[in-house]
């Protein structure tokens, strides 16, 4: 027995014995002369857990522990503990993240192998990858790769001499990380300093792949591959901290609680959790011969953005992607390739091609699925409309040697049969072709599609108050309460778990005074200026933003297409600090260099873009923003009884670039991948100003 915590005896003179120990979970029976009788073992750890071998499927391994199955009759036994350091020995990292013990089983060299690189963190990749040998039923720890930060054992004094110049791995983390390469140079089982070399660099999710390469999704800005340029007699695998094989540039950390792993293929692609630029970061993403070719959508990735969307409206909706399953597995009789998971937090998974196709989504989402809650479990009956439930932490995948792929649920730590892989076929290569013509064909679309939307709803009109006193530019808005606010935006919903996100709340309230135009915002966003301003003269390409749309002429058509002179554009944001306002007017008479703003298949010319930061006041209170700006500069005359066109909104983005556009009357304002139809304006789309005397 291990680690005796509580003791009773029974009627019948039995000794019982709770034990505290992980390796097994145990209450153990005892006769009285010291016989073991039975034996009830506890259940998995919180997400479940546990490997299947691809050589032996009689094998199942589960912290640090062997189980036998039995397939025929469905039952299971632990029958040894290949890995319980004792006093002296070398134990497993002990960084959060980097602590999993053997359980992953690999075989390269003639010999069996075990890892933790996919059991260690339950949302990201393993601060370090532990490989053991297995000999004689014993794990047998030989190599290791990754976060120096997060193994105490490296920051002893021993260690000291081989820090890399400038790191101190006891002082700030910020300032020191380091990453490190261990091989038991002497086969002796310890780590000496002679053995470990260093290198000062931020380190990523460390990954074994089957031939014992050590994978690094992220050594500061590179996805690197070390291959293993010796074994010692003892079966270490000997890697070159300094001789990696880059795989990517410009990868990414995560965003959030999720991702930071990376798997190669045998023919030339790599797979990362978090895509390397130029994609964005909230997204998997695939590399070819280190050449970045796809990327796939993942808005709420990791834990805990998972609790803030909707449920999944649509096939191949990514929520809350956290870390891989294992390696690749291959379809007998598919053409798809190498297949690889990721678990997702709200009690599914999803299967890709290392090309970057969307396979299926395995289990439901918590909120749709059925629990798992059978009354009896039944060999091959179809579990695909259940869910895993949330914090399903430690599912794994196998490819046995039959060609059959197994996954271990996370929660309760049942073996699962993944059937019909094998049909997956791919669509012959089709051209796919894109015209000028087809391109104005879908601008028109939604154009029109819009102008339908609102001649169905009937046309909008703000009410724009003619004041005697104008409002204090401060940003709190009190004197705004008697205005007519208008919605630019109330999508979303709440948010599902654990969260204070809300739908969006955005409106928004024009006024004249004096000689000035007044406009306020209410956005809930005190962040929502941030803009990079990297484009000089398209500060709507790199952040957030306040958005005016106005035709000043009041004899224009006011159900014209295209604009004329007096339709502008004001946009206003803070850049390092100081408030930006550009002024855009399509039409100016006698202009002869129009400012062109192109995308690959169309420009579209705007004739003068004007900074008149100098006359355009902004303040901005807790999500609150009030801006004016002189009549004169917009050429507006305003009077009481005046119509215009017009519309307001804002402009949504990180940062350094703009991911939304939202306006009160045009909702053709999606996109924010094609420069023309960001910078063009769209009268016909704008709803209508009304002038009136008074507050």
């Amino acid at each position: 027995m291990n680690n005796p915590n509580g003791l009773t005896i029974d009627e019948t003179d039995h000794l019982w014995v709770a034990e505290t120990d992980f390796s097994p979970k145990r209450v153990s029976v005892w006769a009285l002369d010291g016989k073991l009788l039975k034996a009830f073992y506890g259940p998995s750890q919180y997400g479940g857990g546990g490997s299947l071998d691809p050589k032996d499927k009689t094998r199942f391994y589960y912290t640090g522990m062997e189980c036998r199955l039995d397939w025929q009759e469905g039952t299971n036994e632990p029958i040894a503990v290949i890995f319980r350091p004792g006093p002296g020995d070398l134990q497993a990292p002990d960084g959060w993240g980097s602590n999993g013990l053997p359980e992953t089983p690999l075989y390269a060299e003639g010999r069996p192998y075990m890892t933790n690189c996919y059991t260690s963190n339950p949302t990201n990749g393993a601060g370090i990858a532990m490989l053991w040998v297995v000999r004689e039923g014993i794990a047998r720890p030989v190599a290791a790769m990754g976060r120096a930060n997060d193994w105490s054992l490296l920051k002893g004094d021993a260690f000291k001499p081989g820090w890399p110049q400038g790191a101190d791995l006891k002082g700030d983390l910020g300032q020191n990380q380091t990453v490190f390469a261990w091989s038991d140079l002497n086969d002796d089982e310890q780590v000496q300093p002679a053995e470990v070399t260093f290198a000062k660099a931020t380190g990523g999710g460390f990954t074994v792949m089957p031939d014992l390469a050590m994978v690094a999704s992220r050594i500061d800005d590179r996805a690197l591959r070390f291959p293993a340029t010796r074994f010692t007699p003892g079966g270490a695998p000997v890697y070159d901290l300094g001789a990696g094989e880059t795989l990517a540039t410009g990868v990414q950390a995560p965003t959030t609680s999720g991702g930071d792993q990376a798997l190669v293929s045998g023919d030339g692609w790599t797979g990362l959790t978090v895509a390397p630029e130029p994609f964005g970061a909230a997204s998997l993403g695939g590399v070819y011969q280190g050449v970045p070719k796809w990327s796939y959508l993942s808005l709420w990735p990791g834990l805990h953005a998972s609790h803030e969307p909707p449920p999944p409206d649509r096939p191949g909706e990514l929520i809350g992607t956290t870390r891989l399953l294992g390696g690749f597995v291959t379809p007998p009789g598919s053409d798809a390739g190498p297949l690889w998971c990721v678990n997702g937090k709200q009690g599914n998974l999803y299967l890709f091609t290392e090309d970057g196709l969307f396979v299926a989504t395995l289990f439901q989402d918590v909120r749709l699925g059925r629990l798992w809650a059978m009354p009896v479990a039944q060999r091959d009956m179809l579990l695909n409309d259940l869910t895993l439930h949330d914090e399903s932490f430690w599912p794994t995948i196998t490819q046995t040697v039959d060609g059959k792929v197994y996954l271990v649920d996370g929660g309760r730590t049942s073996l699962v049969r993944v059937d019909g892989l094998e049909s997956i076929r791919r669509l012959p290569p089709t051209p796919l072709t894109v015209t000028v013509d087809m391109l104005q064909a879908a601008q028109a679309h939604f154009l029109q599609s819009e102008a339908q939307r609102q001649q169905a709803r009937g046309q909008s009109a703000l009410r724009v108050a003619l004041r005697g006193q104008a409002p204090t530019v401060d940003g709190k808005l009190d004197d705004w309460a008697g205005a007519d606010w208008v919605t630019v935006d109330k999508r979303g919903v709440a948010a599902y778990f654990e969260s204070n996100s809300r739908p969006y709340d955005v409106s928004a309230a024009v006024a004249v005074a004096g000689d000035r135009l007044c406009a306020a915002f209410r956005t809930g966003d005190q962040d929502l200026l941030r803009n990079s301003g990297e484009i000089a003269n398209a500060p709507f390409k790199t952040g957030g933003a306040l958005d005016i749309m106005i035709g000043a002429d009041r004899v224009a058509d006011p159900s014209r297409h295209d604009p004329v002179a007096g339709d502008e554009r004001l946009l206003v944001t803070v850049v390092k600090d100081k408030a930006l306002a550009l002024l855009y007017r399509p039409v100016v008479a006698g202009t002869k260099e129009p400012v062109p703003f192109s995308s690959p298949w169309r420009t579209a010319n705007i004739d003068r873009v004007d900074d008149i930061s100098d006359q355009v006041t902004l303040v901005g209170a807790e999500g609150n923003y009030e801006l004016s700006v002189p009549l004169e500069a917009l050429g507006l005359k305003a009077s009481a009884g005046l119509t215009l066109k017009g519309d307001v909104g804002v402009l949504r983005g990180n940062g350094f670039r703009t991911m939304q556009r939202i306006h009160w009357s045009n909702k053709a304002t999606g996109i924010t991948a094609d420069v023309p139809s960001e910078a063009e304006l769209t009268p016909q789309l704008w709803g209508r100003w009304e002038f009136v005397a008074g507050q």
